[in-house]
């Protein structure tokens, strides 16, 4: 009797959690690679699926209903991999961007598939007027318009931005360098990323220390962190500004904080509130700054062993799993909170919750550790077997076991040359971290206009946790998932290898589970 109601308590518990969402579309896909997926979906619904496999570019389109309304798999007319960059969504297509260099010759290579119809447009390669000495940092593309950033060996930066009248024709801008130099050359551009509205809110997205926002015709480009030459021992948040129209570049910083090595705070851009994190062992502080002037809008301060007030759910641990261990820990111990919040890189990321509330991650994330064995330069490698040519014909050259060092880097690590290099002592997937690292966050709620908190109903379940909790369901863990949104939906994508099927769950933004599900 007692394990027939417990079964049908767990039962209970697990309809609950999976009644919290709906699934929107479930589409075959037979495909090898779940990364190459790159989904789009526009404000009415319509959703593009895309994925490149054996030599052809391959896409869904579903409607607003998850119905699909076309298949397309269109041989592509170069066998190199087309690298997405951007998309952008117009008043008829969905656009996708990659980039294409041959030799010295930069190209950029879109193609269009009808938001109604599905019907997939070719565009013309284009080319980019790059120079020699230009260094690419990355691409990105909102509602409005596509970019692709570079630098030079002056510092300065080279911005492309799609035209009005032509959705591939790439015009260029170029901003003076004005900021000062860092004590680690190019280490701001080494971690940039491009923060979109429907980026995942987690503190692994959000403990990047460079960030990048699209405003309209401004870019801003956020460090924090970074220590500057000259300033000993101290570091702040620099605010770069390049405007499109101008052109012209705009360099402000916020208060400098005292950091000796490792990163103690972290910012993120919320419509013009730019909210900054500090977090050390005895301490977290919590400030809100207006963008445009950068004056102090609100802070949060607590010390030691104080109760973090402004908390809507409890302080959560992820990816410190050990033996007979759970993958995710609540710590409830006061006195531990300060110290588990500030054992990596500090993290902060902001998003709605309701039409008058706003939502903030904060935390840290510790990357994983590297496989070991990568590092071992005094392992046994055989070089390649070889052909020389000599007055007598061609010699054959046996490979032999060398150490490691014995061999360049550029040789061993080359996704290229590796290839022919026979190496057993070096472990599978060495280029990838080992594990998923470890996360430390809490939520908190707080009113969108005067930042205090916001007192939430228990039924009310952030968002990013119910997607959580769903994940938690998925056995095995997805290979592939995505997020984005359309009016007060949002969408979670992932790829389920078993039955090669992508499937799309739908959440609604701010409801109570009881009320999904009665509307269900």
């Amino acid at each position: 009797m007692r394990k027939i109601i417990l079964a049908l308590f767990f039962l209970g518990l697990f309809a609950t959690t999976a009644s919290a969402q709906k699934e929107f579309a479930s589409i075959e896909l037979q495909m090898r690679n779940a990364e190459d997926l790159v989904t789009v979906a526009d404000d009415e619904g319509y959703v593009c699926v895309y994925f490149f496999q054996g030599g052809n570019l391959n896409f869904r389109l579903l409607s607003p209903t998850g119905k699909q309304i076309a298949q397309h798999e269109v041989p592509y007319r170069f066998s190199q991999d087309p690298q997405i960059l951007g998309t952008r969504v117009t008043d008829e297509e969905f656009i996708f961007y990659s980039r294409h260099v041959n030799g010295r010759r930069e190209y950029v290579r879109p193609f269009a598939i009808n938001r109604q119809t599905g019907a997939f447009r070719s565009i013309q390669d284009q080319l980019l007027k790059t120079e020699r000495n230009f260094t690419f940092i990355g691409g990105f593309g909102d509602k409005e318009h596509f970019y692709m950033l570079y630098t030079d060996r002056k510092y300065n930066l080279h911005l492309f931005r799609d035209s009005d009248a032509e959705v591939a024709q790439l015009e260029r801008r170029t901003f003076e360098d004005k900021m000062p130099r860092a004590r680690d050359r190019d280490s701001r551009l080494a971690d940039l990323i491009y923060v979109y509205p429907d980026m995942e809110q987690s503190v692994f997205t959000g403990h990047h220390r460079s960030k990048i926002y699209a405003r309209g015709d401004k870019i801003y480009m956020i460090f924090d962190g970074y220590q500057l030459k000259g300033e000993k021992n101290k570091a702040t948040t620099e605010i770069l500004t390049l405007d499109w129209n101008t052109n012209q570049t705009d360099y402000r910083t916020l208060p400098f904080i005292e950091q000796k090595n490792e990163p103690v705070f972290n910012s993120f851009l919320f419509e013009n509130t730019l909210f900054r994190v500090q977090l050390e062992k005895e301490e977290m502080k919590l400030m809100a700054f207006d963008f445009t002037t950068l004056q102090p809008k609100k802070e949060y301060n607590y010390q030691g062993e104080e109760e973090i007030t402004i908390k809507a759910t409890p302080v959560l641990q992820r990816g410190a799993k050990s033996l007979f261990s759970s993958d995710k820990t609540i710590i409830e111990k006061t006195s531990k909170v300060m110290k588990k919040l500030a054992s990596g890189v500090p993290a902060i990321t902001v998003d709605n919750f309701t039409d008058n509330s706003i939502q903030l991650t904060i935390g840290s994330y510790e990357a994983p550790q590297r496989s070991n064995m990568y590092n071992d330069a005094t392992r046994m490698v055989q070089t390649p077997t070889r052909y020389m040519q000599t007055s007598r014909g061609l010699m054959l050259i046996p490979g032999r076991w060398v150490p490691a060092y014995s061999i360049p880097n550029y040789y061993l690590n080359s996704p290229y040359y590796s290839r022919y290099f026979y190496d057993p002592y070096r472990r599978n997937n060495t280029m990838q971290p080992v594990g998923p690292g470890t996360s430390t966050y809490f939520r908190a709620v707080l009113d969108g206009d005067n930042l205090e908190k916001v007192s939430i109903d228990k039924d009310m379940v952030p968002l990013p946790e119910r997607i959580m909790a769903f994940e938690e369901e998925l056995k095995p863990e997805p290979d592939f998932k995505t997020m984005y949104r359309y009016g007060d939906k949002l969408h979670y994508a992932y790829y389920d290898r078993k039955n090669r099927t992508f499937r799309i769950m739908e959440f609604a933004l701010g409801d109570k589970p009881q009320e999904q599900n009665q509307q269900q």
